[in-house]
């Protein structure tokens, strides 16, 4: 890459962006005089035009920002969707779980809220949402999955509504939404061979299931959404957030170099690289760089420099291997201010306590499961007109001849 060595004023004219076939993807003119005059100006319209939308329409300017950065798979996508999120709630605006009756497709202002749109939601594709707004609203779910394209509104999209909180306007316990969606479908579709789903109403005999903790609904709603809706970050952590500590609001306005003896945060993004500078007494050691944000949703960059590193992962080491440092685990640590260039961040110092990310339930809780509505020889002899009696040899005659689906789709 050519470095420029110095820059000397010619005269004023019109310039142009020259391409030229170049290892550089630098601009040059015949006589080797470096220009990208015009290059600059269309980006300091751009920035003037995005600075005044900013200043003058901030919430439509946010919201444009965030359906762009949902559809994004760019790796800082996540943590510039949390910082978006957080300068809209500045803005005293309250930002709604997803509701299928509500939702759009993207997100949507609606007097003072913001509703999660449905392409928020992991899993859930586009053609799905198509289908879900076409056919709403739904008064129940046997209404919803009654009408829904099955091959549009596959079963792991429907875990990811009820994990959500799409789908709690049924009044239905999402766990049991998730675990039993694929084959209340089968069982409904069997009901439907011979009854009017406008006059009758198809009764699953829901199971008795543990319902999830606080903590693990919140946990689903940070898998299948990025954020959390059924408690705040105080209740999803538990004890760890109780203690004293100095929030990033207040060390903000703290001077350079203030030592800050107590702060809890949560990682929201983080990225590890070597120092390559020689001169430096850390060459070649990895340090951290991350973004932590505390209990009142404030952010703020945080340096751990490598030999804090390397004791952190010996601590980490010592806790436990199911523990490790990643996004959503919570960090309780010494430190001191560190303003550059007005950039305010803070420099870790010591590592007291760690705190893991709250759990969802695990993969064998989370397994479809599948209701027996057979009878014994003895009870369908007692009564062998009862549709029960037969429903699921029915099932299992239809799923044999293809006229209904056999698969969970939970992948």
């Amino acid at each position: 890459m050519s470095n420029i060595a110095s820059i000397t004023l010619l005269d004023e004219g019109q310039t142009y962006d020259l391409g030229v076939d170049h290892p550089d993807h630098q601009y040059y003119l015949s006589n080797g005089v470096l220009t990208s005059n015009s290059h600059a100006v269309m980006y300091s319209f751009l920035s003037f035009h995005t600075a005044y939308l900013k200043a003058h329409f901030p919430i439509e300017f946010l919201l444009a920002n965030l359906m762009d950065e949902i559809k994004s798979n760019a790796p800082k996508a996540a943590t510039n969707i949390q910082k978006i999120k957080n300068e809209i709630r500045a803005h005293q605006v309250k930002i709604i779980q997803p509701d299928i009756n509500i939702s759009e497709l993207r997100y949507t202002m609606k007097g003072s809220d913001l509703i999660t749109g449905l392409d928020a939601i992991l899993f859930v594709s586009d053609d799905c949402i198509s289908d879900i707004i076409a056919k709403r609203p739904f008064s129940s779910f046997q209404d919803f999955m009654s009408r829904v394209d099955s091959s549009k509104v596959r079963a792991n999209a429907i875990q990811a509504l009820a994990a959500s909180g799409a789908i709690d306007c049924f009044g239905i316990p999402r766990h049991l939404l998730f675990l039993y969606c694929s084959d209340y479908r089968r069982k409904l579709q069997v009901w439907m061979k011979k009854h009017d789903t406008t006059t009758e109403t198809f009764a699953y005999p829901w199971a008795t299931e543990k319902p999830w903790t606080i903590q693990q609904t919140y946990a689903m709603e940070h898998k299948y959404l990025g954020e959390g809706f059924a408690c705040d970050t105080k209740t999803a952590y538990g004890a760890f957030f109780l203690g004293q500590s100095i929030k990033i609001a207040d060390a903000k306005k703290m001077a350079d170099k203030t030592q800050l003896p107590s702060m809890r945060v949560i990682v929201k993004d983080f990225f590890e690289f070597r120092v390559k500078k020689e001169t430096s007494k850390f060459f070649g050691k990895s340090m951290i760089k991350m973004i932590g944000e505390d209990i009142n949703g404030d952010q703020c960059s945080i340096t751990i420099f490598p030999d804090r590193w390397e004791q952190i992962e010996k601590r980490m080491n010592d806790i436990g291997s199911k523990v490790k440092f990643d996004n959503g685990i919570a960090l309780h640590f010494s430190g001191n201010t560190n303003l550059y260039e007005d950039d305010f961040g803070i420099i870790l110092n010591q590592l007291y306590s760690v705190s893991p990310p709250p759990a969802t339930p695990s993969k064998a809780e989370l397994k479809a499961k599948r209701i027996s509505m057979r009878v014994s020889k003895k009870e369908k002899s007692k009564a062998p007109d009862t549709p029960i009696a037969v429903f699921e040899d029915i099932e299992d005659e239809l799923i044999n001849e293809g006229l209904i689906e056999d698969q969970d789709e939970t992948d």
